[in-house]
């Protein structure tokens, strides 16, 4: 099982062969004794095999340069594994310095939120979903404050918004859910394995092309993915944009920003806060929506 050091010496070991440098076992091992996580060379080539198993990242020892490297052709979502070993790395410093220099809070502002809140479960749940193993929870709807128990099979973990997501099938609902991992209490691996069907496979990889956290209204299936494109007239909102796509699938080319998302009423909400400074292009069913809320909207003033 994953610790909170295995990770953060996972995430060290990336971080150090990423510099191209092509650095030797003995110059790893300094590295990570100077960053407080001291280890044998058994241990090293231990997390160097883990690594290669558990992110699919091919490092490799050249023996001309005398040091190991990465083969970025070989490393899969490449991305998702750096935001993983970064959140678990420095949600842990963050919380750490914020509990041991108590004094420096007065120099912060900082909103409530549970932002980190749930984090921990991330490596159980991966290897949960890696081996297919039925996960049991109690989950707190924030609506009503009621905590209810499942047991369900899980699919995906979805990061939005600064907050993690758990994608699951509930056999008892024969449907998909989404549990915030902030609302997570009790948790259990009773130890049973559960078949992934390849319908529900096709599920959870659409929900990747989802913005927020539902498809639209009835979790319809069929929903198409559609290439939203939408003209900016404010240069800043670009930039922004670019800094902090709204996407993966984003594209920006001169003036319009383009996605390849199923629409939902998430999206449509987060399209409208662009304001006067956004024109929905395609798709026209999208745009014709937009256009019917902002004038419903004008009606209020």
């Amino acid at each position: 099982m994953a610790t909170k050091n295995n990770i953060r010496r996972d995430y060290l070991i990336v971080s150090r062969i990423l510099r191209g440098d092509y650095p030797s076992s003995a110059t790893l091992l300094v590295y990570l004794e100077r960053h407080d996580c001291a280890v044998t060379n058994r241990t090293l080539q231990r997390d160097l095999a883990d690594i290669r198993s558990n992110f699919d990242i091919d490092i490799l020892y050249d023996p001309q340069r005398g040091g190991w490297g990465i083969n970025p052709e070989t490393a899969g979502d490449f991305e998702k594994m750096l935001y993983f070993m970064e959140l678990a790395e420095s949600s842990d410093m963050v919380l750490s310095g914020l509990r041991e220099q108590r004094g420096l809070l007065r120099y912060l502002s900082i909103s409530p939120t549970t932002r980190f809140k749930g984090v921990e479960l991330l490596p159980h749940l991966l290897r949960a979903i890696r081996g297919s193993e039925v996960v049991a929870f109690e989950h707190t709807n924030y609506a009503t404050g009621a905590s209810t128990c499942y047991e369900v099979h899980p699919y995906l973990l979805k990061e939005f918004a600064g907050r993690w997501y758990l994608f699951a099938y509930v056999p008892d609902k024969e449907a998909f859910r989404t549990f915030g991992l902030d609302r997570i209490g009790f948790y259990s691996l009773p130890g049973r394995l559960f078949t992934r069907k390849p319908e529900r496979e096709e599920t959870a990889r659409r929900f990747d092309r989802v913005y927020g956290l539902v498809y639209e209204p009835g979790q319809r299936k069929d929903a198409p993915v559609e290439s939203v494109r939408v003209k900016f007239y404010d240069a800043s909102m670009l930039r922004h944009l670019a800094a902090l796509p709204l996407h993966a699938s984003q594209r920006i080319e001169g003036d319009t920003a383009e996605w390849q998302l199923i629409v939902n009423p998430e999206l449509e909400n987060k399209l409208l806060s662009y304001g006067e400074c956004a024109e929905v292009l395609t798709p026209e069913s999208l745009r014709q929506r937009i256009a019917g809320r902002l004038r419903e909207a004008l009606t209020r003033y």
